[in-house]
């Protein structure tokens, strides 16, 4: 069955119309307030001087301009595979027997070895440029946005001839928040410019809210200036613990909400179902499922059913297939970001993910706190390890490391402190 695109809005736009919930919204503006005041006295009471974050934030995007010359790269790239895979369909339809599954073959390993490239100029962009935290999400994420994007417009249209092939469609659909590859979407008669301008402003406050939290997250010089121990780095998640469902929140409101249904009026793009209300889910599984329907659906109609149906029909096989690609997309832009590895997204798949998602709660309101504190308590213990990992290979990088060296937690047993 194919996913069917219906105009309707997203699940906060709705609940956000009613008096009686926008108070929510109302709390998110008087929470995002106070942690400004918050960051802001810190701030002052530590350097005397008042930035508003500006500096970390110049320093999360530096070579702002090598950045977006990669993505300049990578988006004439993806459009260049618009019309090589064109050549490649107009030629295949006039192949005959053995030379049609000559012409099969030899897409396909074009495409994947498109991808493997892709990847590793990817990797050496974030390296070569010296990229730093903010700067290397944005290639990365990029980079894995338009390859989903390549693959599902190549999946959907490989049994097409070439004289079905759109180019406007295919770049509409680049830029459309969605990783579903139609010809036509359902679409909005007009743009409402002042829910542009309100998603714009929602944005921007995310965006600063997310600031505000790295920037508490960060641990000072004074308190790392030594060598790491178990004990101080539970003693950091504990003083910092408040900020993880902040920084998720932020997250989540300015990825999978702001952006998209920015993206999506200005496209006047009419489905603009990019989550379900995962945060009534006791289950593990159901909140993943729910937490990005965009990428779900991907990973369901590209991956999962396409595995199903050609590959092995075998419903276990399939979902360990999609939690493989899934994990190592995820390790190799954690890898991009710290400069090295590091097993803790392994650790929380494997043993809380996997063996959480297949424990089912009562659906109540203490199973969904249990599933609240636990993805903070995740959040909050990613946050912390990976910015001391991502601070102690950038200052002691490993030179031919041993096997235990490489996965084994640098800020544990190198003797430097975090630079501030």
């Amino acid at each position: 069955m194919e996913k069917k695109f219906i105009i309707r809005n997203s699940l906060l736009t709705d609940i956000f119309e009613h008096p009686e919930t926008r108070n929510l919204y109302k709390m998110y503006v008087l929470v995002f307030t106070g942690l400004c005041v918050h960051t802001i006295g810190k701030e002052y009471a530590a350097t005397g001087r008042v930035t508003f974050g500006i500096s970390f934030i110049m320093k999360g995007f530096f070579n702002l301009d090598k950045i977006i010359f990669f993505w300049l790269c990578c988006f004439v790239s993806v459009c260049a595979v618009f019309y090589v895979f064109k050549l490649w369909s107009s030629l295949r339809a006039r192949a005959k027997g053995g030379k049609a599954t000559v012409f099969n073959w030899l897409g396909a390993t074009c495409l994947a070895l498109y991808y493997v490239y892709s990847f590793k100029m990817a990797t050496h962009a974030v390296r070569h440029f010296n990229l730093q935290v903010a700067g290397v999400f944005i290639v990365t994420l990029e980079q894995i946005r338009f390859l989903m994007k390549v693959h599902a417009f190549v999946r959907s249209k490989i049994s097409e001839g070439p004289s079905r092939l759109s180019f406007s469609n295919y770049l509409y659909f680049l830029f459309a928040p969605t990783l579903i590859y139609r010809d036509a979407y359902p679409r909005t008669n007009s743009i409402n410019w002042k829910f542009v301008a309100q998603c714009l402003l929602e944005s921007i406050s995310a965006f600063f809210a997310i600031t505000f939290c790295a920037m508490n997250t960060y641990p000072s010089p004074e308190r790392w200036a030594r060598k790491f121990t178990v004990n101080d780095v539970l003693y950091d998640m504990a003083d910092k613990i408040i900020f993880a469902p902040l920084f998720g929140m932020s997250f989540f409101f300015i990825i999978l909400h702001s952006v998209q249904n920015l993206f999506a009026e200005i496209l006047q793009f009419g489905d603009r179902l990019f989550y379900l209300d995962w945060w009534n889910e006791p289950n593990f599984n159901s909140w993943l499922t729910k937490w990005n329907k965009i990428v779900r659906d991907w990973l369901y109609y590209y991956v999962y059913r396409d595995f199903k149906e050609h590959v092995c029909d075998n419903v276990l096989l399939a979902r360990l297939v999609v939690f493989l690609l899934s994990f190592g997309v995820h390790e190799w832009v954690m890898f991009c970001c710290i400069g090295g590895i590091f097993p803790y997204l392994f650790l929380t798949f494997i043993v809380m993910s996997l063996p959480l998602s297949y424990f089912q709660l009562p659906k109540n309101i203490i199973s969904e706190v249990v599933m609240w504190v636990v993805a903070i308590v995740i959040a909050e213990v990613g946050a912390i390890v990976y910015v001391l990992e991502w601070d102690t290979l950038s200052k002691n990088p490993l030179i031919n490391p041993t096997l235990w060296e490489s996965f084994a937690p640098r800020f544990l047993t190198a003797d430097c402190a975090l630079k501030f």
